[in-house]
């Protein structure tokens, strides 16, 4: 009589630790689960460090190298253009910037390349085409001829077209074409490179 009764509770004991067993087992598994998805604090902070990293300007791109380059500049009578070896200091990769900073640095017996006050508000190379957005002031204090034109215009064409991927030159007067920049010359595409006004002093 005894063991009749204490069967039947012996079983409902079993099935509720089984069960109770099963919910445990569960409750691991979303635990391991969690932890495994969720990154460590060193995890993380690799991450960022590896991010940081790579947003991180090189060395390079920041510090000034000394460049050599050519310069050509017109002669007193405006007779032809001498080349000019000079090094530059090229920030960023700015050598077209660096090159226009020293038109206005003639040696001695040659003349400035640039009228007075002319900028360069900016300047990109494409396909081989440097295009140059000058200043207002680059027309309005240009002060020469036809001559002086062709000296200016192509100091600079000559002179850029000396860098490995420059093969002409357009030029453009605040952020727009102009048929002749000088007055002159036709400007409303690139010029290319002219042998033939280079000269020796």
């Amino acid at each position: 009589m005894f063991l009749r009764k204490t069967r039947p509770l012996a079983l409902i004991l079993i099935v509720v630790l089984v069960m109770m067993l099963g919910v445990t087992g569960c409750g691991t598994s979303n635990l391991q689960t969690q932890a495994t998805a969720t990154p460590t604090p060193n995890e993380t902070n690799a991450v960022a460090n590896s991010s940081s990293a790579n947003n991180t300007p090189t060395p390079n791109s920041t510090t000034a190298q000394a460049t050599p380059v050519t310069l050509y500049f017109p002669t007193p009578d405006a007779s032809g253009l001498v080349a000019v070896e000079k090094t530059v200091n090229v920030s960023n990769g700015e050598v077209i910037k660096a090159m226009f900073n020293e038109f206005n640095n003639p040696p001695t017996g040659l003349e400035r390349v640039l009228p007075k006050g002319t900028e360069l508000l900016d300047a990109s190379i494409k396909d081989g085409v440097a295009t140059l957005n000058l200043s207002k002031e680059f027309k309005s204090n240009f002060e020469g001829g036809g001559t002086g034109e062709q000296m200016i215009l192509y100091s600079i064409v000559n002179s850029l077209t000396t860098l490995p991927n420059v093969q002409s030159v357009q030029f453009l007067l605040n952020g727009e074409k102009t048929i002749a920049i000088l007055g002159e010359m036709d400007t409303s595409g690139p010029l290319k490179r002219d042998e033939s006004l280079i000269t020796k002093q």
